[in-house]
């Protein structure tokens, strides 16, 4: 008994979550496989530089390692959130959270990248300012962002 209270007051909380703007939407980052080549290029690039047994090559060698550690810190925390009228784009702990208004948001397109081999969406927003994101469901993510603009549209026209 207890725990269908438990489950009954937990679809409520969804509902209300559902209903209201303060809804949180998290898009997780797609990782792209230039990334990947990238930080295995890095890897083997700071093993070689380790490999030579001078002081300046080693210092050389942590530096990559620490270009490296940057690169891995990006493509795995890097996320997009959609919390009531904003959108947050988190690239990792050493980056700043970027806030966008979904109000500023002018047009968003998908463009291929490196070859056609991938794709981005192009985020277009206040006077020229651009940012691409790598959502991993790229549809759903601008399908939620302009759900949400007529939502703010229709809200506004009131």
């Amino acid at each position: 008994m207890f725990f269908t209270k438990i489950q009954s007051f937990h679809f409520a909380i969804r509902m209300l979550c559902i209903t209201f703007a303060w809804m949180k939407r998290t898009f997780e980052h797609r990782v792209a496989w230039p990334s990947l080549v990238c930080i295995v290029l890095l890897a083997v690039l700071a093993l070689l530089l380790f490999w030579q047994r001078t002081g300046m090559m080693a210092l050389l060698a942590l530096l990559v390692v620490c270009l490296d550690v940057a690169v891995i810190e990006r493509v795995v925390h890097t996320s997009y959130t959609i919390e009531g009228d904003t959108l947050s784009i988190y690239r990792g702990r050493f980056s700043r959270v970027l806030h966008i208004p979904v109000v500023e948001i002018l047009q968003m397109q998908r463009r291929p990248a490196l070859l056609g081999l991938s794709s981005y969406v192009l985020v277009e927003y206040g006077s020229h300012h651009y940012v691409s994101v790598q959502p991993s469901n790229e549809e759903a993510f601008i399908s939620e962002i302009k759900k949400l603009q007529k939502r703010l549209d229709d809200e506004l026209e009131k």
